[in-house]
């Protein structure tokens, strides 16, 4: 399975009394990853003007050792788990070299806005996808 990859740098903001990054900044990490990856792909939403969106619908976050601030980056990589009709899931890990500091699972879903409910990937979307999982 092919992995992208995406330089996370910590910001100063980001770090907590402790000296270390504060738990809710990981979701901006996994997104900031996400977004990078799903770009990498091409849209995987209807574009401007379309009644189409992605929604995460869950999102789990794995806290395995701390992060701290640095200059150097750590490394986010994420890749595609599963495709559905409708939702993929994507996994993430942000690493220190070899050493895996967070891992997370996101669910995405293709959403009709008009509608208010989920709709099924295109077979373009699909393709996108599942060519990521090569």
């Amino acid at each position: 399975m092919s992995r992208h990859h995406y330089e996370l740098h910590v910001r100063f903001s980001d770090v907590d009394i402790y000296r270390h990054v504060n738990n809710v900044k990981y979701f901006e990490y996994y997104q900031e990853a996400r977004l990078a990856f799903l770009g990498s792909l091409g849209r995987l939403d209807g574009g401007v003007g379309s009644d189409f969106s992605v929604v995460v619908a869950r999102i789990g976050v794995e806290y395995r050792r701390p992060i701290l601030f640095r200059p150097e980056p750590y490394i986010v990589q994420t890749w595609v788990k599963r495709v559905g009709t409708s939702s993929y899931t994507l996994g993430s890990e942000i690493k220190d070299g070899e050493t895996v500091l967070s891992s997370a699972e996101v669910v995405a879903v293709r959403f009709d806005r008009e509608r208010q409910r989920a709709h099924p990937l295109t077979e373009e979307e699909r393709a996108l996808l599942l060519t990521a999982d090569e």
